[in-house]
């Protein structure tokens, strides 16, 4: 038998490592997430469609820019949530949520979603009301930054909400604002 080269024996560790890998049930075990989210995330489907209702209400849709909902705002902070925070935060996020759901039902009799933009953006302002008095450890203060961070690092709120130049010409540190002039992306 011909001696084998150091590429043929690469290539035959590879294959053997991914495959014991990927037929593994320990490494599948190892990356798999609670089974009542929504594939992995920390947001279940219907978590998601509810604080993408917050958001699309703290950020609505105006004359010069689309709100929260047509930046796909949900998903994006579902993918934040479980990507970027601890789990504490997670937790207190979708505890959150059960809290604001039930809420809801009791001072409104409806769910969130079929109040009124105005009645909306008022339990929003009782919600953050609450908030305000019960510090940093309430659910409402991570659910207000995880909206502005989706919103604004979206295409839609970086190029519409916001100004944008892709490629911006010499740095210039301080430039007057206009009243109602947008920040820049």
């Amino acid at each position: 038998m011909p001696p084998m080269n150091r590429r043929e024996a690469v290539k035959a560790t590879t294959a053997l490592v991914g495959s014991v890998l990927l037929t593994s049930n320990g490494f599948l075990i190892a990356c798999a997430r609670d089974a009542n989210t929504a594939a992995g995330k920390a947001l279940t489907l219907d978590d998601q469609s509810l604080i993408e209702e917050i958001a699309d209400t703290m950020l609505p849709t105006t004359p010069s820019s689309p709100g929260a909902t047509a930046a796909g705002a949900g998903a994006a902070i579902n993918l934040l949530l479980t990507d970027c925070y601890e789990s504490d935060q997670q937790k207190r996020v979708v505890d959150g949520l059960k809290e604001f759901r039930s809420m809801c039902r009791q001072r409104c009799g409806d769910n969130f979603a079929s109040l009124p933009q105005k009645d909306r953006e008022q339990v929003l302002r009782e919600v953050d009301a609450e908030a305000q008095k019960a510090g940093p450890t309430h659910y409402f203060g991570l659910v207000r930054q995880l909206s502005l961070q989706a919103y604004f690092s979206s295409e839609i709120g970086m190029t519409k909400a916001l100004r944008y130049v892709m490629v911006p010409g010499k740095w210039v540190g301080c430039v007057p604002l206009s009243p109602g002039q947008p920040a820049w992306a």
